[in-house]
């Protein structure tokens, strides 16, 4: 059992700051998944940058991570978060080979997400001490996903942690709540086409799945229809994009998920009262359908 809350703000005006609204959310999934917190967050697009996330396990690798940065790009900043390390760069000449020479630093260290809009952050334990190292509840973009996850199949740390991405495709992440079923034999075709998986968390595979069918040229919308078709096991999740949000439920809609819309914002969640506590008041809420999937455009 884990938590998805997140929100979507239609309008460059808020109320209250998306980081501050998802923060309370994930606080109220913090029963749900008490191991780890983790937020996707969507900055604009800004031209020569990229945000790129880090986990280790060893003490001092941290510091490797960030020298290693300064050889391959200009860092513009970069912080070591005990286990994680956040960054923002800038003047990479390749990527892959960036990608690479961090997940070579040491057995323990694997690049978290990487891309030009999307940032993923996360920590061990509840939604404060995600809190207390990033200071989420000051973000105020158009986007933030968050997870809470309770360990059931792979280890507790942060690199098990969500959001999870895939290294062969940039500016997407998923969040998921559930079981994938047939990910052995899923990761075992993957890997054999050239992907490669970081950790041992059945989600994964969603964010290898999505990135190789919208590489055949299907859209977001099109690959998680697919996705159903192709992942076994009761699930829902999220994907998002810098273009677009999707949310799948599995065809046997065992995995909760409401959502409340208004002219303003788009909030989901795994329980009604995480967007309650989230907003602070009672919202209309809908629950998608078995087998469905909904898209929103950014």
């Amino acid at each position: 059992m884990c938590g998805i809350g997140g929100l979507i703000y239609k309008n460059p005006v808020h109320e209250k700051k998306t980081g501050e609204i998802v923060l309370k959310m994930l606080e109220g999934l913090g029963r749900r998944g008490p191991d780890s917190t983790g937020v996707a967050l969507l900055h604009p697009k800004a031209e020569n940058r990229l945000y790129i996330d880090v986990n280790y396990d060893k003490g001092g690798n941290g510091q490797k991570v960030i020298h290693l940065l300064t050889e391959f790009s200009t860092v513009i900043c970069s912080t070591d978060h005990c286990n994680y390390v956040r960054a923002l760069i800038k003047d990479v000449t390749d990527e892959g080979m960036l990608i690479n020479a961090i997940n070579n630093i040491d057995s323990d260290v694997s690049v978290a997400s990487f891309g030009e809009q999307i940032e993923v952050l996360k920590f061990l334990g509840g939604a404060q001490n995600l809190e207390t190292q990033y200071k989420i509840s000051e973000y105020d973009g158009k986007v933030a996903i968050g997870h809470t996850r309770m360990a059931t199949e792979s280890k507790v740390d942060i690199s098990h942690s969500q959001p999870l991405c895939c290294h062969n495709g940039k500016d997407l992440t998923i969040i998921h709540n559930g079981h994938i079923t047939n990910y052995i034999k899923l990761r075992s075709k993957y890997e054999n086409l050239g992907y490669n998986f970081i950790t041992g968390n059945d989600s994964e595979v969603i964010a290898v799945f999505l990135v190789d069918k919208m590489k055949a040229g299907l859209d977001l919308k099109e690959a998680m229809e697919q996705s159903l078709q192709e992942l076994d096991g009761s699930f829902s999740y999220i994907a998002i994009t810098p273009e677009l949000v999707g949310l799948a439920k599995e065809p046997f809609g065992m995995k909760p998920m409401v959502i409340a819309e208004t002219e303003d914002f788009v909030a989901f969640a795994s329980e009604s009262q995480a967007i309650t506590n989230g907003f602070g008041k009672n919202l209309k809420v809908i629950e998608p359908g078995s087998e469905e999937v909904m898209v929103w455009n950014l």
